[in-house]
């Protein structure tokens, strides 16, 4: 090996252990010793028994009168099967096993052809779209399934075949969930007409009610139709989203989908920030305002709005009487900024579960000089699984990750925001707060259960 590229390694080596040693040997660091830097290489990792995250077949589960085909290996069936037999779902998935004869005879993309036909033989009822995940064997073969999805597609053209992926391997450079978001939309036409009342959310396991949403409460309030997967009871409902004028996307995963179907559909996208700042609040609706040519919230109605949730948020914070506090980043997008937000409000913040900074540094720099000694728990790292999870103190989480590592019963059960944005969400979560402090929850049980609120069945 050349002696430079030698050194480096090494180099690379020491700095990766140091990183390592420095955040989590001991199960957390404080802010204040940590920079804001992302390290790729995570090394051994730990997966805690907390299952409420979406996967990809909660996710595609979604589709009304849509079906899954998961062509894979035995070992990669195994997870998908359990996770939709768990749902009672399994009527809307098929299987098509790729074995060592498959790949030494060569015959990958025969089999694929092969094992679709006879499922939709033998299906009671022909499904709207199937979704064909294939796996990583499938890259490494070079197999041409889109020929195969292309003859399929000219027998059955009441069928919409769309090519979606199960292969970890690429998760660093093509997450399978921004993936599966991008290729569920793409069976969507483009419109002669596009409907300047109607608009689509995109990317959201849960729906975004007007009671928990300053997005949906203004569109409602203006009359505009919103669209959302997670609520279209058929297949022609989610087509029509092919005629709205907007697509609104909340989280960083919807956004290929809105890239792709801005190119494809013609129709304009923008990016709400679902975080805690009332200025990027009042911005955001402003823009959606001015996008779809509508009345924006007036200044005392925001007013308002910022008024009852500062009060809310002070008698939620009196109600805690100093009760610790611990946040997750499944529970929501910014968990850094949710806990500078109520460390700034009085509350005793004292511990963030998130694997990777992902939000703004200016957020992780903000708490950082406002709480240096604040815990950052790192879910996936090694030395997790021999954590001391017992706590003389109560604890409430907002998260199933930071409820299960505090050993705690008192915890908001929410994944992905559940639908919180703005001020609305700010209420809706203090509300969340106050029931998580009043009355425990059966946490051991809840956090087994794979797929928080996937009712799509």
């Amino acid at each position: 090996m050349d002696h430079r590229r030698k050194k480096q390694i090494e180099q690379n080596r020491d700095k990766n252990r140091s990183f390592h040693a420095t955040r989590f040997d001991h199960a957390y660091s404080q802010i204040g010793d940590l920079t804001y830097e992302y390290n790729a290489d995570t090394g051994l990792a730990y997966a805690s028994p907390v299952r409420g995250v979406w996967n990809i077949v909660h996710i595609a589960t979604l589709v009304p009168e849509g079906h899954q085909i998961f062509v894979c290996p035995t070992s990669c069936l195994r997870g998908v099967v359990l996770t939709t037999a768990e749902m009672g779902a399994m009527d809307k998935m098929s299987t098509i096993t790729v074995g060592e004869d498959n790949i030494l005879e060569g015959d990958m993309e025969e089999m694929l052809y092969a094992g679709t036909e006879r499922i939709i033989r033998e299906l009671p009822r022909k499904p709207r779209m199937i979704m064909i995940f294939t796996s990583c064997i499938h890259h490494f073969m070079a197999v041409n399934y889109h020929r195969v999805y292309k003859l399929l597609q000219d027998k059955h053209p009441e069928i919409d075949f769309v090519d979606c992926y199960m292969d970890p391997v690429m998760r660093r450079t093509a997450p399978v969930v921004p993936s599966l978001w991008r290729q569920l939309h793409r069976v969507l036409k483009q419109s002669d007409v596009l409907n300047t009342k109607q608009v689509n959310l995109i990317g959201n396991c849960f729906p975004h009610k007007k009671e928990s949403c300053d997005l949906s409460a203004l569109l409602y309030n203006n009359g505009i139709n919103v669209l959302e997967l997670n609520s279209c009871k058929t297949y022609d409902e989610f087509q029509m989203e092919s005629k709205s004028c907007c697509n609104f996307v909340f989280h960083n995963h919807g956004v290929k989908a809105v890239k792709d179907m801005e190119i494809r559909l013609k129709q304009k996208w923008f990016k709400l920030r679902p975080g805690y700042s009332y200025e990027e609040y009042d911005q955001d609706l402003m823009e959606v305002s001015r996008m779809l040519g509508i009345l924006p919230p007036s200044e005392k109605e925001l007013e308002e709005l910022k008024t009852k949730v500062e009060n809310k948020v002070e008698d939620t914070c009196r109600l805690l009487e100093g009760m610790p506090v611990s946040i997750d980043y499944t529970a929501v997008d910014h968990p850094l900024e949710l806990a500078l937000y109520m460390i700034r409000h009085g509350f005793r913040v004292e511990s963030v579960y998130v694997d990777v900074f992902t939000e703004r540094q200016e957020i992780f720099e903000k708490l950082k000089e406002q709480k240096p000694d604040l815990k950052i728990y790192q879910t996936s790292g090694w030395n997790m699984r021999q954590m001391d999870r017992h706590r003389e103190e109560k604890i409430l989480c907002i998260g199933q990750k930071a409820a299960y590592f505090n050993d705690s019963n008192h915890f908001v059960n929410v994944i992905e925001n559940e639908g919180m944005y703005g001020y609305r969400g700010i209420l809706t979560l203090m509300d969340a707060i106050i029931q998580a402090y009043e009355e425990e929850k059966p946490m051991k049980e809840l956090v087994q259960i794979k797929g928080w609120g996937c009712n799509c069945i």
